[in-house]
């Protein structure tokens, strides 16, 4: 599953990692450097399970984990309406 933002979605990289606002909404996500990169690469194309291994390997965690972590942060980004799969 490929991920975009949606036409509404305004997104800035900050020093501490991104954030991304509906303007439709107002509403907006503030995302920490590791959550910030893994949207990137979900949004280059990686699907989950790419991502998921990378994390894996790179944290040390288990692959269910990353998993399961990558699909969270995802699954409430989609539905506040920040992106949209393709």
């Amino acid at each position: 599953m490929k991920l975009n933002l949606t036409s509404h979605t305004l997104a800035t990289d900050t020093d501490d990692g991104a954030v991304l606002m509906s303007q439709r909404t107002g509403h907006y996500w503030q995302l920490n450097q590791t959550g910030a990169y893994a949207l990137q690469r979900l949004l280059d194309g990686r699907t989950t399970d790419q991502v998921a291994e990378e994390f894996a390997e790179r944290f040390g965690i288990g692959l269910d984990q990353a998993r399961e972590d990558l699909t969270a942060m995802t699954d409430q980004l989609r539905s506040s309406g920040l992106v949209e799969a393709s």
